[in-house]
């Protein structure tokens, strides 16, 4: 047998500290971009005035509570139902509740399961994040056109 041969249980641990590190890192990302909203919006409800009259102020920031939501969904952690076998939640758990597997076998299975957890969560938190900065940044460029426009 090669000397170069991966360890499994090693792989997988590197993904699953990638993938954990990622989401903290999009936590992190969305938290700024919920302080950006907020502070855009301030000088956007302050020129309500200027905007056309088919646009009341409640469109005009309807963009930015959908931002708002994405933003939630995004920060909010989950914790689908799938893997709960080492997740146990019991009004009288006992100490043999918590006692560890020691089958490698089923190690790997468990780290393999955990990664795709975890790249699922990321997946979607890149979702709502990216969806959340676009639907802002479109939105800011519009309300700059029209209040350029009523400028002029």
């Amino acid at each position: 047998m090669p000397e170069d041969t991966p360890d499994p249980v090693a792989h997988f641990g590197n993904l699953i500290a990638a993938y954990a590190d990622s989401i903290r890192t999009s936590d992190f990302k969305a938290n700024l971009v919920v302080l950006f909203v907020a502070i855009m919006m301030g000088p956007i409800v302050g020129y309500r005035d200027n905007y056309p009259a088919f646009l009341p102020l409640p469109v005009v920031l309807a963009p930015f509570l959908v931002a708002f939501l994405c933003l939630l969904f995004c920060v909010v952690p989950r914790y689908p139902a799938r893997g709960k076998a080492n997740f146990v939640v019991k009004r009288n758990s006992t100490r043999e509740d918590f006692a560890r597997a020691q089958q490698s076998s089923d190690n790997l299975e468990q780290l393999k399961l955990r990664c795709s957890i975890l790249s699922q969560i990321l997946y979607w938190k890149t979702f709502f994040l990216l969806t959340a900065i676009y639907i802002c940044l479109g939105t800011i460029v519009v309300i700059f056109i029209l209040l350029i426009r009523a400028l002029f």
